[in-house]
């Protein structure tokens, strides 16, 4: 099941003017179609097209996203669509209930027919098929802070240069159970998020090194324990709270703190983005006997 938008063309345009404008802007690999993956978000969808044989011209592009994913698969492929729309002034066709139908783009009408349809995915999976996989969900309002946070991730560390680390929020299992998770290698300066717990990757902090050994390992922090040795959280205009850190060079007492870690023994794997389901979605739905 997936979202199918359709962009046609007054007057066929060179499939060259496609591959040129696709291939100038970010995320995206260009070849036959454009597929756009987001390695920052883990948000990913594809327009695609057919070049008349004749010409080498293009009458109508395709636009498809997979439903059953997280609803902010439609924010971040709004923008895309809008660009898109605003540089080649295609007639829409969008068959989508509660979408735009036959007529201009409509950033609101678009995103209605992405939530309906994805909705309807959710309902389709859970309420009449029982999923036999596990399920990972966030509240929806969760879920948009991360992503935001991540879709943006580019701008805040170009604010801050190199004088601290903007890390990226992960979602991991940890002995099977969801986790938000950043990962913070041997206390160097970072702005860490509010997440559940921090990945703090040890190398010359780590007891091998003490004994002249190269061997780097990894201790899993809930968030809380960073209380005692980091900034508190402050609102400072981010999609969630954050510790701006307060030292170019990791004091003492929080070398200290980092060598005392006893390394993780946890399962932990990682799960991709669009596996994390809205919540409120999965609940409505998912009927467990």
């Amino acid at each position: 099941m997936s979202y199918d938008l359709y962009l046609k063309f007054p007057q066929p345009i060179p499939s060259s003017d496609i591959d040129r404008y696709f291939s100038s802007r970010s995320n995206y690999h260009v070849s036959d179609a454009a597929i756009y993956e987001n390695q920052s978000t883990g948000v990913y969808f594809i327009f695609s097209w057919t070049r008349d044989g004749s010409d080498n011209k293009v009458r109508q592009v395709s636009f498809n996203m997979n439903y059953f994913r997280p609803h902010v698969f439609g924010l971040e492929a709004e923008p895309e669509l809008r660009a898109f729309v605003a540089r080649f002034s295609p007639n829409i066709e969008d068959p989508q209930l509660h979408g735009m139908g036959s007529g201009p783009y409509a950033a609101e009408r678009f995103l209605s027919g992405w939530n309906a349809g994805n909705e309807a995915a959710y309902e389709s999976f859970l309420k009449m098929q029982q999923p036999t996989r596990k399920l990972y969900t966030l509240p929806s309002a969760e879920l948009e802070h991360i992503w935001r946070w991540n879709v943006f991730i580019g701008q805040t560390q170009a604010k801050f240069g190199q004088s601290l680390f903007v890390p990226r929020i992960m979602m991991l299992a940890v002995n099977g159970e969801l986790t938000t998770v950043v990962v913070w290698g041997d206390g160097i300066p970072e702005l860490i998020p509010e997440v559940q717990a921090v990945l703090v990757v040890r190398d010359e902090l780590s007891p091998d090194a003490m004994k002249g050994k190269n061997v780097k390992d990894r201790c899993l922090v809930p968030q809380n324990t960073l209380d005692a040795v980091l900034a508190p959280f402050t609102d400072s205009g981010y999609p969630l709270r954050v510790r701006i850190p307060r030292y170019n060079e990791a004091p003492e007492a929080l070398r200290s703190f980092i060598k005392s870690l006893p390394p993780t023994a946890d399962h932990i794997t990682g799960i991709a983005f669009d596996s994390i389901l809205d919540r409120e979605l999965v609940s409505k739905y998912l009927h467990v006997e």
